[in-house]
């Protein structure tokens, strides 16, 4: 029993967390408000007289590296030659942390006197020629840059001449700086005071289940995140080209797989009308509710009612990622129909189904083109994918059939384990460079080639997870964070695409330059991680604990 001492100690370290969490989101938001609020203009004003008559353009970005392209520039209207005076170019509350000013093509000789610029969130910022001549320095194409009484005296020897700001803009309110970045951190901290990380569903059910099998196998969490991660790579990393293909594979592996279990062992439910009605109604709110959710946000309320988005909501069509709840959705409707005919053939034994299921994995890989099934969707294949499934149900009655158990006492061995293992490893590793183009030539993608073979694969990794319980490879597979990806893996497959435009996108436009590969596939991991524990809680969640 905890004393008062240790209790206090406790709580102590416990607020000292919370408070440097806390101090972290402070810097955070005081951080992004300082970009995205005090650093927004709403107009700029040259005080200037050219030799000749021109115009002046203004490059604006947000960032450190400033990424000045036409569509963050205004330009003025034309200006007389051989005159002082002001000149008005709106900025409509752009991010102009970094400037850069063009005094045009025509003028050989500019006297810029001042520069002024307005905010909504602060003083306006007035910039004499002493300051300016201190804070802009000039390209190769200004031969002359020197500062007189009241201006600076610029001299043209070529062509597009630049004035770019070596510092940042940034009005002063203490307010938005200061205040109300502190507001929020102390909301903040006493939300997190008042959090229970541990009852929070998409950290607590990671030690329950819900799925209709009443199986928790952490392993499988695993080896869902490992597929997560392969198709975020993909999408993310240049050298990662194609593993996502490897990873879909696995999905579908696991989908099969898993989906099977209930039938190896009550093989009469494959003819219960009523458990079937409960199947097909527990794979619909498993899938629809955070589809139709992403559907409508990505479609609808962007103002895309074209037949397109009415395909989608009746998968009928799935553009880009969204291929894969099609494939989804058909073995959902197939997987009833094989394994009623497997009971009414083989009446349970696992070895014939196993042989059949062998069979027709076989056939549907190599004859079921888009001939048979086509698909609207893939670019460049427009067939089914059911071989892959079969390939899971196969792995399924294998396992769970005994078949692996029953007269394999040698299988429940360390040493069996520890070799399994290895294999596990090393099959895990070529299944992920096999995946791109690291081990062949370029642009050959093995897994997008050879999907039956990828399948067997993801099968087997799946049973060296599963056999190897206790040993290392499964050790691996369970590591908790990989299962943390892994149980959220349906919305975080879903809604990483519009992650990744989301974090790339407010980034070049907030910070003015395009983030490193490695820094984007971090922070869009992390990112589409807490968004997907989000849905998961707070979509997923409520159908399938009513359709457990």
């Amino acid at each position: 029993m905890l004393t008062k001492s240790k209790l206090f100690a406790t709580s102590n370290r416990t607020n000292v967390k919370l408070g440097l969490l806390s101090l972290l989101f402070f810097l955070i938001i005081k951080f992004i408000l300082s970009h995205a609020v005090l650093s927004s203009f709403s107009g700029l004003y040259l005080t200037l007289e050219l030799d000749k008559k021109d115009r002046v353009i203004v490059y604006f970005a947000g960032g450190d590296r400033a990424l000045f392209s036409e569509n963050r520039a205004k330009r003025s209207k034309e200006i007389p030659a051989g005159k002082k005076i002001t000149t008005g170019i709106p900025l409509n509350g752009h991010l102009a942390r970094k400037l850069r000013i063009d005094p045009g093509d025509q003028s050989t000789q500019i006297k810029l006197y001042a520069l002024a610029l307005e905010s909504d969130y602060g003083p306006p910022l007035h910039l004499e020629a002493e300051q300016i001549f201190q804070r802009f320095k000039p390209n190769e194409s200004i031969a002359s840059y020197r500062l007189e009484q009241d201006h600076i005296l610029i001299e043209v020897s070529g062509a597009d001449p630049q004035l770019v700001l070596q510092d940042e803009l940034m009005v002063e309110n203490q307010f938005i700086s200061l205040f109300f970045p502190f507001i929020l951190s102390f909301v903040f901290y006493l939300l997190l005071s008042s959090f229970r990380w541990r009852q929070f569903p998409a950290i607590a059910d990671l030690s329950r289940d819900l799925s209709s099998t009443h199986i928790n196998y952490a392993a499988l969490d695993g080896v869902r995140g490992i597929a997560v991660l392969l198709v975020l790579a993909d999408h993310t990393l240049p050298a990662f080209t194609g593993a996502g293909t490897a990873g879909v594979w696995i999905f579908f592996v696991l989908s099969g797989f898993l989906l099977t279990i209930p039938f190896v062992d009550h093989p009469e439910r494959a003819v219960s009308v009523s458990y079937m009605r409960e199947y097909l109604i527990r794979r619909l709110k498993r899938i629809i509710p955070m589809y139709y959710v992403y559907i409508i946000v990505v479609f609808f309320l962007h103002g895309k009612y074209s037949s397109g988005a009415v395909r989608h909501l009746l998968f009928l069509q799935g553009d880009g990622h969204l291929w894969t709840i099609q494939q989804e959705m058909l073995f959902y409707l197939v997987l009833p129909l094989i394994v009623a005919i497997n009971f009414l053939i083989f009446r349970g034994r696992t070895a014939w189904i196993v042989a059949a299921l062998a069979i027709l994995m076989i056939a549907a890989n190599i004859w079921l083109d888009r001939s048979v099934i086509s698909m609207h969707g893939i670019p460049t294949d427009h067939r089914t994918f059911a071989g892959i499934f079969i390939c899971g149900m196969l792995f399924s009655y294998l396992y769970h059939g005994g078949l692996l158990h029953s007269k394999m006492k040698w299988i429940q061995t360390r040493e069996f384990k520890f070799y399994a293992s290895i294999l596990g490893v090393f099959l895990l590793l070529g299944f992920i460079l096999l995946g791109t183009d690291t081990l062949t030539k370029p642009g050959y993608y093995p897994a997008h080639r050879a999907p039956g073979q990828f399948g067997i694969a993801a099968g087997i990794i799946i049973l060296l997870a599963l056999m190897t319980s206790g040993g290392f490879f499964s050790k691996l597979l369970s590591y908790t964070p990989l299962r943390a990806i892994g149980l959220v893996g349906y919305s975080f497959y879903l809604i990483h695409p519009v992650i990744i435009s989301l974090v790339g996108g407010m980034w070049e436009h907030y910070m003015g330059y395009r983030m490193g590969l490695e820094m984007r596939f971090i922070l869009v991991l992390i990112v589409t991680y807490v968004f997907s524990a989000f849905t998961y809680t707070y979509i997923e969640r409520p159908f399938l604990k009513r359709a457990s």
